[in-house]
C-alpha cells in the first residue's frame, strides 16, 4: 500500500470525510517516478484525499499548544484496547463513529458529529501499526509533544491561505466558508505482539488526531478548547520507544544497506525537493542501529555545492529485522520507518542553479549517491511548477 492510499484510508476517516478544497496546492501528491512527474495521476490524488498544507517554508519549531483553558472538572475518555485516554469539557460529547476512532463535539452541534462533515468535531483514532514520521511525505510539518511527552507532527489546512485571492473556490462560498482541518500525528511507540515462533514482534504505532471546522468562525470559537483535548492525549501504560530496543547487539555492518527506492517527493508548492531512503536488512541475528548520515550535494565537478546546510547530517535509529525498509523501484511509496531517513532542498529551482549529485554517507563508509532533479527549463522534462521565487536555497534533514 502507497503512502498515498494509506493517508486516504487514514487520515480522511480520522479527520473528515469530504473532498480536498478546490483550488489547493498539489504538495505531497507530486511524486517522481522513474524520472517522470505523473502529473495526471498527482491531480486526482489532490482531489480524492483530504489532505492539503499550507504553502509555506519547512518549520522546525515546535507547534505551541495552549495552557490557558482550564480544564477542572473535565472528563475522561478512556479505551483500553487502544492504550489511550483523553480527557474533554463535561457538557463536550464523544460519539463512536467507526472501530477505533470517536468524535468530540461541543453539545451545539453533538448531532452532526458523526456526519462525514461535521460542524465542528475533534477526532482521535486508537493507536495502529505505524511510524508518525513518513506518514504525510512532502508536507509543510511542524514538530511537537504532548504534554504525555509523546512527540507528533502537525499541518494546517486554511482555506484563506490555500486558495489565491484570484480564485474562487465555489460559486458562492468565501473562504471564510470553508471547511479548516488541523491534522496530528502522534508517536505511540512500539508494541509487541506474540507470533507463531513465540518471538514478540516489535512495531512503531501511531495515533492519528484532528480538528475539523466548517468554517473560519467555528474554527475560532472552539479552537482553543479542541487543542487542549488533543494535549491531554495520552497512553495508559508506558510503551517501548519507537527507535528501538538498545538492548540488542548492535547491528554489523555486513547486516545491513542503505536502501534509496528511485523516485523522490515536492513539496512547499514544488518549490522542496524531497529526498529520501531507508536501510536493507541483509541477515543475520536481530539487532539494532543507530547511525548517523551525512548528505552532499556535489556539483558535477565533484566540489560541494556553495548551499546552506551542505554538508548536513541526521540521524536514524530502530532495530533490524523489524524496521528493515522495502518498497517497489523508482517510487517513494516507502512505508514509514523509524530507519528511514529524509532531507529536504529548498527552492532547489533557483536560477542558475547546477544540478547536483546528492551523496548520502553513514559511519563506516556506506554511499548511495542519487542524481537529483533536473532544472525546470530542461528540454525533454516535465515542468514541477518550480519557480526562483529569490529566496534562498538551502539543505536540511526534513522535517
Amino acid at each position: 500500500m502507497t503512502i498515498e492510499d494509506r493517508v486516504r484510508r487514514v487520515l480522511a476517516e480520522a479527520v473528515a470525510d469530504e473532498p480536498a478544497l478546490r483550488g489547493a496546492p498539489l504538495e505531497h501528491a507530486r511524486r517522481h517516478r522513474r524520472r517522470r512527474l505523473v502529473m495526471a495521476g498527482a491531480v486526482a490524488m489532490a482531489l480524492a484525499l483530504a489532505v492539503v498544507v499550507v504553502a509555506a517554508a519547512v518549520r522546525s519549531r515546535e507547534h505551541p499548544l495552549p495552557s490557558t483553558v482550564p480544564t477542572k472538572g473535565w472528563k475522561t475518555w478512556t479505551d483500553a484496547a487502544g492504550n489511550l485516554r483523553l480527557r474533554y469539557p463535561p457538557d463536550w460529547v464523544v460519539r463512536a463513529r467507526s472501530a477505533g476512532l470517536i468524535r468530540i463535539a461541543p453539545p451545539e452541534h453533538a448531532a452532526g458529529a458523526t456526519a462525514d462533515s461535521p460542524p465542528f468535531a475533534v477526532g482521535v483514532r486508537a493507536a495502529a501499526p505505524g511510524y508518525y514520521l513518513g506518514e504525510t511525505l512532502g508536507v509543510n510539518l511542524t514538530r511537537g509533544r504532548l504534554a504525555s511527552g509523546q512527540a507528533y507532527v502537525v499541518y494546517d489546512e486554511d482555506p484563506a491561505v490555500l486558495v489565491p485571492p484570484t480564485e474562487t473556490p465555489t460559486p458562492s462560498r468565501k473562504p471564510t466558508e470553508l471547511p479548516r482541518r488541523r491534522i496530528y500525528t502522534i508517536d505511540w511507540g512500539r508494541g509487541c505482539r506474540p507470533t507463531a515462533n513465540h518471538q514478540p514482534s516489535c512495531r512503531p504505532s501511531l495515533v492519528l488526531s484532528g480538528i475539523m471546522a466548517a468554517s473560519t468562525p467555528l474554527w475560532d470559537r472552539y479552537r482553543a478548547v479542541a487543542e487542549v483535548i488533543v494535549n491531554t492525549i495520552s497512553p495508559l501504560n508506558p510503551t517501548a520507544p519507537s527507535s528501538g530496543d538498545r538492548t540488542r547487539p548492535a547491528c554489523r555492518p555486513d547486516q545491513w544497506r542503505l536502501f534509496h527506492p528511485g523516485g523522490w517527493s515536492y513539496g512547499d508548492l514544488a518549490q522542496r525537493y524531497v529526498l529520501g531512503g531507508g536501510v536493507r536488512f541483509v541477515g543475520g541475528p536481530p539487532c539494532h542501529l543507530r547511525l548517523t548520515l551525512r548528505l552532499e550535494v556535489l556539483g558535477s565537478d565533484g566540489r560541494r555545492l556553495p548551499l546552506p546546510g551542505n554538508p548536513s547530517t541526521t540521524t536514524i535509529e530502530g532495530d533490524l529485522p523489524d524496521d528493515r525498509q522495502s518498497a517497489r523501484q523508482n517510487t517513494m511509496s516507502m512505508a514509514p520507518s523509524p530507519l528511514n531517513w529524509y532531507w529536504g532542498w529548498q527552492e532547489w529551482c533557483n536560477r542558475d542553479m547546477p544540478r547536483g549529485t546528492m551523496r548520502v554517507t553513514a559511519e563506516g563508509g556506506a554511499t548511495i549517491s542519487v542524481v537529483g532533479p533536473p532544472s525546470p527549463s530542461t528540454p525533454g522534462e516535465p515542468d514541477t511548477g518550480c519557480r526562483d521565487r529569490g529566496r534562498p536555497s538551502t539543505i536540511a534533514p526534513w522535517p
